[in-house]
């Protein structure tokens, strides 16, 4: 794929993936696996594997792996700027019509129509990877628990404590395949590696909390790369940080700035985090919206890549294949918790008509190739003009 085919195809994607992190995975899962059949599902889920247990926003973390898989680091820059550009445009512009009118179009309607059609999308991914696994009862009963305790438990542990559990189950059902580990040295070289690539992202740390500047900018990115190094979770865990920080501990947004940024940051498509462009845009206009955001999605997008030379080479020990296995079908229920929050949670009006719409959505997304694009167009006008 050359680089201009890739900046489209994030470009694209990172326009039409409404609905927060999952939605954005989903559609990347689509493009790259089911379409272009450039990766293989085992890829993307080892991207959002990888993804779950690093901090900052997960959605761009994997958009950023994806590209560097496809076309090295290059590959990793064009797809950040292309799955980032839409929602920091949209972002831009909404933040300029709130915080000079205060009166930013209602399109309620609109997403109310689009919603369903997003949980069917996330639901589909969910499916998909749920039929490539092998021991069907034995993944279903680990979905249901990963879902369960997802819903239970709050903050970052809801998403770190289903996969390991779901990790060691695996690897106590499956322990008869285990296998001694050799290559030491090899292990050595990787592990060498990643501790570098540990202590660069270290002294950026450690510099942007102790360098003697004192510039807008700078303290935009500061507080933002400290989030994106330090914070784990999807856009959603990120919410209440951001509130403690930003509103209670900085003061630079009002509660009611904060709700009405995580309103356009909801109805922007991409991931939600994407407040962060509100943020810097209300703090020092167009520079600091680019710093904020450059600040929040930059930093964790490199730990990745770095990680993946550690991820890729344990992987190969048959005990960290079980536990990773665990891992993956424990995803497939956090995915499937996605798809339930924006189907039942986020929804302003939840009725017949909005399950009829996702029950068919989810239909027609497996059993034909139909691009997403146009069930979201589709349904959002039909949500618009009757006001679902």
């Amino acid at each position: 794929m050359s680089y201009f085919k890739l900046f489209f195809t994030f470009l694209k994607t990172g326009t039409i993936s409404f609905g927060g992190y999952m939605m954005l995975i989903a559609m990347i899962q689509h493009e790259f696996s089911v379409r272009k059949k450039i990766l293989s599902k085992k890829k993307i889920l080892d991207a959002i594997t990888m993804a779950s247990f690093l901090p900052g926003p997960m959605a761009i973390n994997v958009a950023s792996y994806i590209g560097f898989l496809i076309r090295g680091w290059k590959g990793a820059v064009i797809s950040f700027i292309g799955v980032l550009l839409p929602s920091f445009i949209i972002m831009v512009i909404f933040s300029h019509l709130y915080l000079n009118s205060r009166n930013i179009p209602g399109f309620s309607s609109f997403f109310d129509g689009v919603m369903p059609v997003v949980a069917a999308v996330i639901f589909s991914v969910g499916f998909g990877f749920y039929k490539d696994s092998k021991d069907k009862i034995f993944s279903l009963l680990l979905v249901i628990l990963s879902f369960t305790l997802t819903s239970l438990i709050k903050g970052y542990i809801s998403i770190i404590l289903p996969l390991l559990i779901c990790g060691g189950l695996n690897l106590l059902y499956n322990g008869d395949k285990i296998k001694k580990i050799t290559n030491t040295k090899k292990a050595f070289i990787r592990i060498k590696g990643i501790v570098i690539a540990s202590l660069i992202m270290i002294l950026l740390f450690v510099f942007l909390n102790n360098a003697p500047i004192n510039s807008l900018n700078f303290n935009l990115s500061k507080v933002f790369a400290n989030i994106s190094l330090t914070l784990f979770g999807g856009g959603y865990v990120f919410i209440p940080y951001l509130d403690k920080i930003i509103v209670e501990q900085i003061g630079w947004l009002t509660k009611r700035e904060f709700i009405d940024s995580i309103a356009m940051g909801q109805i922007t498509p991409g991931p939600i985090l994407i407040t962060a462009t509100f943020i810097g845009y209300k703090i020092n206009g167009i520079t600091g919206a680019f710093f904020s955001t450059l600040s929040i999605f930059l930093p964790s997008s490199v730990v990745i890549i770095f990680f993946s030379r550690v991820y890729y080479f344990v992987k190969k020990n048959n005990t960290v294949k079980l536990i990773i296995k665990g891992f993956k079908i424990g995803i497939i229920g956090l995915i499937y918790y996605s798809g339930y929050i924006i189907m039942f949670k986020q929804l302003e009006s939840f009725n017949v008509l909005s399950i009829s719409i996702c029950i068919f959505s989810f239909i027609i997304l497996n059993k034909t190739k139909i691009h997403p694009l146009f069930l979201i167009l589709i349904f959002g006008l039909l949500g618009y003009f009757l006001e679902i």
